[in-house]
């Protein structure tokens, strides 16, 4: 499958997000999910400003490309099955082939494709004027981060709304910075001491 996805994102401190779980989703149950990263040793997606993930939730697991585009970013995705791991090696065979053959267009060698770590999110959603309305509570490499996310088929329409939003909770603006960014800039400091930007 393919699709286009238009979101909308900003971090939270934790009384924000206090504040927004109680106005929006008060009685919503939580659902658990963990995002699985994937690049080569080289950092080959990195390089090319893509991503590969396996996202396990409620038992499915699905892999998914993602390349940014200038509205939204393409997202092309496969289901998958089986043990997920730090440190496992992913084998070409095990890759959807409308993925593999994106990774064929940036000359990516899949034979090097390895899990480098995972994110794992507590999440919930609701819908929000013709969009969906989502709050995350992130745990990765020693980390716990929040944030807000709004999911629109209309980019316009959805960040005038999303700023709306914001403005009405009393909440600042804030850099877009995506779970992947926050996890794989984490992790090169633990491995070198050092900032890193990874963007996607």
């Amino acid at each position: 499958m393919k699709e286009l996805e238009i979101e909308f994102k900003n971090m939270l401190n934790g009384q924000e997000y206090g504040r927004l779980e109680e106005k929006y989703f008060s009685g919503q149950k939580p659902v658990v999910q963990t995002n699985f990263y994937i690049d080569t040793p080289d950092l080959d997606m990195r390089k090319n400003r893509i991503l590969l993930r396996i996202r396990d939730a409620e038992g499915v697991q699905m892999m998914t490309l993602k390349e940014p585009t200038e509205k939204g970013v393409m997202e092309y995705h496969g289901e998958v099955s089986g043990e997920l791991n730090f440190d496992r090696d992913i084998r070409p065979g095990e890759l959807p082939e409308i993925i593999r053959g994106e990774l064929a267009r940036y000359d990516i060698d899949t034979s090097q494709l390895r899990v480098y770590g995972a994110l794992s999110t507590e999440r919930r959603q609701v819908t929000y004027r013709e969009g969906l309305l989502v709050l995350d509570r992130n745990t990765f490499l020693d980390e716990e981060d929040f944030e807000l996310e709004y999911e629109v088929d209309n980019y316009d329409k959805g960040e005038t709304r999303f700023l709306h939003l914001l403005e009405e909770a009393g909440i600042e603006r804030r850099g877009e910075v995506t779970k992947s960014e926050r996890f794989y800039n984490k992790l090169a400091s633990i491995r070198t001491g050092d900032n890193y930007a990874y963007t996607i």
